[in-house]
This record gives structure tokens, C-alpha cells and sequence, in this order.
């Protein structure tokens, strides 16, 4: 048995490990495992090794890029071509998949599902929460999408993205879907193929977003918006709860 496991296990035993994050009796079982062959990526800058947990059920191709100090829980997977930055987190359950690039100190919650196997890439910066059950850079739903067209996501740093939401990739690949920095995209949220979305906005539980729009900075929308394909949402915009928006432009007025 390798010497790191050996640690890891008197670690937990000792309870030491409670900012990774995970209960200590994922560790349990951790003494009577083997290690798993991963790529522990080391950037040029750092002077101290910050070891990673690698839970003896997760699955994690050698081929993909670990970062250090990256813990991985139960039943989770990494698929090859995955980069995840130092410090990230994946709770019980969740999964990384195709060409997916994950920045530092993101948290991935329980059952989260991040990136796709079709052509393509999703890019996540630093800092990021995507929540239970999220469903983050997957192909789109429209039907001029062809399989062999690379389509991509682009999610900037600071974002809070919680439960049951859904995030698509780019439609084609001359275009992307990006979000920038700052967000908080609630519950059940949707956000379609193409949308741009600026920094600082809040998009509350169950707005739908579809695919082309545009939404700036400092945006609020309340409960249950519907926002139709190609509208363009101005900063410091406020919607009320369940409004339909099918007018392209909607601006902030300053009186």
C-alpha cells in the first residue's frame, strides 16, 4: 500500500480533514484501498505539495489534470480530458466529463453534473459553486445543433449557481454561451444555448432564459421570468415575479 494512503488514513482517524469538506467516514475505508493513478499537476510558482483525496470509489482517468489540493468523494468521475484547478471539491455524486476545464477553489455540490462528451469545451473560472444536481455545459436543445459541431461554455469567477439549474453550451461553433463574474443564478434556473450574461446579476428561482439573450450587468429577476430568444436585458434592470419578456430590448430608465 502506497505510503500517501497510508497517511490519509491516519488523517482522517485524527479528524484533521474537515475543510475538505467531506463526513470522516468517507475515509473508513480508505486504509484497505490502493491508489489510483491520477496526474497531479504542479504549477511553476508553488514552493509547498498540498495532497489531494481521492475517494477509493470515485473514478478518475489517469489522463485528466489534477490540481493540488483537490479532494474527490464518492462515486464521483473525471473524465480524461478534465483540468481541475488546485483546491476543488466534488461532493459525493458528481461528475466531470468531456473537455472541461475547472479554475481553483471551485465546489462542486452532491450530483452536479459539469461538461459533455460532444465536440467542444466548457470552461469554468475560479471560485465557483455549482449546486446539487446543476446540469452545467451540456449540449443545447435546438434543433439546428449538429453532433459534430464544437460548442462551447465560458463561466467567469465568483459564481453561485444552485440547485437543479441548467446551463447549455453554444448552438454552433462560431458562437458561445458565457456568463461572467459575480453571479447568483438561484434554483431551477435555466440559461439556453448563446445567452451572454454580464456580471453582478441575480436571477431568481425558475427564470428561463432563452437561447440569444442578453443580459448586462446588475440585472434582477424576480421568481418564475420567462424571457424570450434574442431579448436583451440593459443593467440595473428589474423584472417582477412571472413576467413573460418577448420585447428585444428592455432597459433600465433613470428618472
Amino acid at each position: 500500500m502506497s505510503s500517501l494512503f497510508l497517511k490519509l488514513a491516519a488523517l482522517s482517524r485524527s479528524r484533521t480533514l474537515p475543510s475538505l469538506g467531506f463526513h470522516p467516514r468517507f475515509f473508513s475505508s480508505f486504509a484497505e484501498k490502493e491508489e489510483q493513478s491520477v496526474n497531479v499537476h504542479h504549477s511553476s510558482n508553488t514552493t509547498t505539495t498540498n495532497p489531494c483525496f481521492i475517494h477509493p470509489t470515485a473514478i478518475v482517468h489517469p489522463n485528466a489534470l489534477i490540481g493540488q489540493g483537490v479532494s474527490i468523494g464518492p462515486f464521483c468521475t473525471v473524465s480524461p480530458s478534465a483540468k481541475l484547478g488546485n483546491g476543488c471539491q466534488l461532493q459525493p455524486g458528481s461528475h466531470i466529463f468531456g473537455n472541461t476545464d475547472v479554475g481553483d477553489n471551485c465546489m462542486m455540490m452532491a450530483g452536479a453534473i459539469v461538461g459533455d462528451d460532444y465536440p467542444g469545451c466548457t470552461v469554468i473560472g475560479n471560485n465557483n459553486i455549482i449546486g446539487h444536481h446543476a446540469v452545467i455545459g451540456v449540449r443545447c436543445q435546438d434543433l439546428k445543433y449538429k453532433l459534430e459541431d464544437e460548442c462551447f461554455l465560458e463561466i467567469g469567477d465568483n459564481n453561485d449557481i444552485r440547485e437543479h439549474t441548467s446551463v447549455h453550451r453554444s448552438s454552433k461553433s462560431t458562437d458561445k454561451t458565457v456568463i461572467g463574474d459575480g453571479n447568483l443564478i438561484m434554483g431551477s434556473c435555466h440559461i439556453a444555448h448563446d445567452c451572454k450574461i454580464g456580471n453582478n446579476n441575480i436571477l431568481a428561482n425558475n427564470t428561463l432564459l432563452a437561447g440569444h439573450v442578453e443580459v448586462e450587468d446588475y440585472v434582477h429577476t424576480a421568481g418564475a421570468t420567462v424571457v424570450h430568444q434574442f431579448c436583451h436585458l440593459g443593467s440595473f434592470s428589474f423584472l417582477g415575479g412571472g413576467s413573460v419578456v418577448c420585447n428585444y430590448n428592455v432597459m433600465f430608465l433613470h428618472k
